[in-house]
């Protein structure tokens, strides 16, 4: 039975052995995603809470040694005035805030410019270390012990939720000549500091106190990212060809933290509110039930200003589009706003990327965007960050009538809001034709497609639908079956490379009638997204060809923009042209950064001049040129394998020894083991123990 075990475990270690060995790269790439997503991965940050305590450290520098003007009274005064009242006004009242000075100022062990140096990037050295971050990291270290932090873990996970860093120099935002300076900013640190025995401080956010009341903007903006807000203006906008403000001063993730010379911030909109858990935030279902006679009648809501504790609404558009309508009034922290009325916003969850506070990075595809009144959209177009006419007053409407909001699909909303101004402020919604029953769903913002190409619109063809578009650039369009079972758009003729057109026009299925306005590109190749991985050396350059696939004929030019990680170490053209068999030439410079085993991600992003993009994913492992032989046997799938055959070998052995066959043992008589037994003699014996014969003596 034992010999048939070890036989049955040694074939099955064989087998999970060569199974391991011939999909090294599967398991390979299931153990590196492991790892990446332990080590990307942030702890959610917590939302607005109805008790607030925020820990504020003064931290100043040999050069620039705090003062009794610039030192803990003031950043205690600084904090809690400007702080108590915003967090009411942004609450509706429920929140009630603690600020915890540290008593002592702790002195950087280094000079101000020693964390502030500009080099690629704001605030690093030419390695691309974050160097405001090794700062925190030495404020932390050094207090640690002597803080109660349980005060500061609002929702008692054991994490610090709220950690202010004031240092007592002015920041870069208020002169960004000034390149000795530090800005302004929040993130995590680089590892999570272990505070106490059980308490972590993940993040921090650090800014300036010599900038005094001007800064209070500053800080506070900030601190809402430490809540879960991201930026509303264009963070990173390398791939953005226009000059847009994102929300502007309507939000304090926008310019508006500068309201009032930055003493009177603006509140966030309503989008910013849900990224801080508000309860503030009411969702509005303008749908009507299938049979209601037409026009359908909606809700009449009376609107209370954002400042005075209002409510905003949001009108879903689908599964990641929303409108957001609120009151901003002549009080409190809005009075400094650009104008006072009905502020209309639209989402688009589908853009951006939120994860790296980079959503409103290209004015073609926002994430959120002001809906303005006087439909000139100088937000967009970067005319101005916000003026008095971009707001709905009495009499104005939006949606299907007046001011048009559309989806990203290009389809006119069914409802219409009108704003009624009297004693108090109201917003009367119906709709013409009610809500419709058939799932039209175009690709999103626009599409992109060969010269041939159709247009899936998802619409089932067992629904009777026509159409009545036109094409601006001449050509017919026609909604006709296709071979997937679902209605495509269908051009007369084939369309010319490189060119845009707008399909305007109805299409009608049953009794609901959709109004289109919808964007279409014609290139000749367009790319497939794609993953690529591979090695590169850590002491020397490394060119790489990274293959771009494609469809379609001829060829097609497109910008690129490395980013991620991967654009810290590498270099490459601004442009590609795609053809049959392209590739991308990235150039991997080390520049003393890299280090063996390494893992370098980023992505190749391709894209046209209006925002269409394709991502190309990469993966790229640092090894040392007299290492790469033995990395191909260190690779997790193989070291497995490896481990695998070991234990075949072992257990086959142990399969194949022979049992040894069991012995009796014999008594011989007492006489036999006495005769065993050695009798001590007299002779004498040589120093090796031989008897010394008598004639050699």
């Amino acid at each position: 039975m034992k010999r048939f075990v070890t036989l049955f475990l040694s074939l099955l270690f064989l087998c999970s052995g060569l199974w391991a060995w011939v999909n090294d790269e599967t398991i390979d790439d299931w153990i590196v995603q492991q790892v990446i997503t332990a080590n990307e991965d942030h702890p959610d940050l917590l939302g607005l809470q109805t008790n607030e305590t925020w820990f504020v450290v003064v931290v100043d520098f040999p050069d620039f040694p705090a003062t009794e003007a610039w030192g803990i009274d003031e950043a205690e005064n600084l904090v809690t005035q400007s702080a108590v009242d915003y967090l009411d006004q942004l609450s509706g009242g429920t929140t009630e805030i603690d600020v915890v000075v540290h008593e002592e100022v702790v002195r950087a062990t280094s000079n101000l410019a020693v964390y502030g140096e500009d080099n690629d990037a704001r605030d690093t050295d030419s390695k691309g270390t974050f160097l405001p971050n090794q700062l925190a990291t030495y404020v932390i270290e050094a207090i640690k012990d002597d803080v109660e932090w349980s005060e500061f873990d609002l929702d008692g996970n054991g994490e610090v939720d709220r950690l202010l860093i004031l240092h007592s120099t002015k920041g870069q935002e208020e002169n960004p000549s000034r390149t000795e300076r530090i800005w302004s900013h929040f993130t995590h640190f680089e590892e999570p500091i272990g505070v106490d025995d059980s308490m972590l401080a993940h993040h921090y956010t650090m800014a300036s106190l010599q900038t005094g009341t001007s800064g209070v903007g500053t800080i506070l903006h900030e601190m809402m990212h430490q809540m879960g807000a991201v930026d509303l203006y264009p963070v990173h906008d390398e791939t953005s060809f226009q000059s847009w403000k994102g929300l502007g001063d309507w939000d304090i993730m926008a310019s508006g933290n500068w309201n009032g010379a930055g003493r009177w911030p603006a509140l966030p909109t309503g989008a910013s509110m849900e990224l801080l858990d508000s309860p503030r935030i009411i969702d509005l279902d303008l749908t009507w039930p299938a049979g209601t006679s037409q026009p359908c009648l909606g809700p009449t809501i009376t609107m209370e200003g954002t400042s005075e504790g209002g409510e905003i609404l949001r009108v879903p558009l689908g599964t990641s589009e929303a409108v957001f309508i609120e009151l901003r009034t002549d009080f409190g922290y809005d009075s400094r706003l650009p104008g006072h009325g009905v502020l209309v916003t639209y989402q688009d969850q589908s853009v951006g990327d939120i994860d790296d506070n980079e959503v409103n990075t290209n004015p073609n595809l926002p994430w959120l965007m002001v809906i303005e009144a006087d439909g000139r959209q100088d937000l967009v177009s970067g005319a101005n960050q916000g003026e008095a006419s971009d707001v709905f007053t009495n009499g104005s409407q939006f949606g299907a009538t007046g001011v048009e909001i559309r989806t990203h699909d290009g389809v006119l909303v069914p409802w219409t809001a009108k704003v009624l101004i009297e004693n108090e402020t109201t917003i009367e919604f119906s709709s013409m034709n009610c809500s419709p029953n058939v799932p039209l769903n175009l690709p999103d913002h626009g599409a992109t497609i060969l010269s041939t190409g159709t247009i899936n619109t998802e619409v089932p063809i067992t629904t009777i639908c026509s159409s009545q578009l036109s094409s601006s650039d001449g050509r017919a369009v026609e909604m006709t079956p296709h071979q997937s079972e679902t209605y495509h758009l269908n051009f007369s003729s084939t369309g010319t490379p490189n060119s845009i057109a707008l399909l305007t026009g109805f299409i009608e299925c049953g009794d609901d009638v959709f109004d289109i306005e919808y964007t279409v590109h014609t290139l000749n190749r367009i790319p497939i997204e794609s993953y690529y991985s591979g090695q590169v050396n850590v002491d020397s350059n490394t060119l790489l060809e990274v293959p771009i696939d494609s469809l379609g004929a001829n060829s097609q030019r497109l910008s690129v923009h490395i980013d991620g990680a991967l654009s810290r170490v590498s270099s490459g053209a601004t442009s590609v042209t795609l053809s049959e068999n392209s590739t991308y030439a990235l150039t991997i410079e080390p520049n003393g950064l890299l280090v063996n085993n390494m893992i370098v991600q980023g992505t190749i992003e391709l894209h046209t001049e209006e925002g269409q993009q394709w991502v190309i994913q990469i993966e790229l492992t640092a090894e040392r040129e007299d290492e790469e032989f033995l990395a191909t046997y260190r690779t997790p799938g193989r070291i497995i394998a490896i481990l695998m055959f070991t234990f075949t070998l072992y257990f086959a052995a142990m399969s194949l020894q022979v049992p040894a066959k069991e012995t009796t043992t014999v008594n011989t008589d007492a006489k036999s083991v006495e005769s065993l037994e050695a009798t001590p003699t007299d002779e004498d014996i040589d120093p090796w123990g031989r008897v010394l014969d008598e004639s050699s003596t």
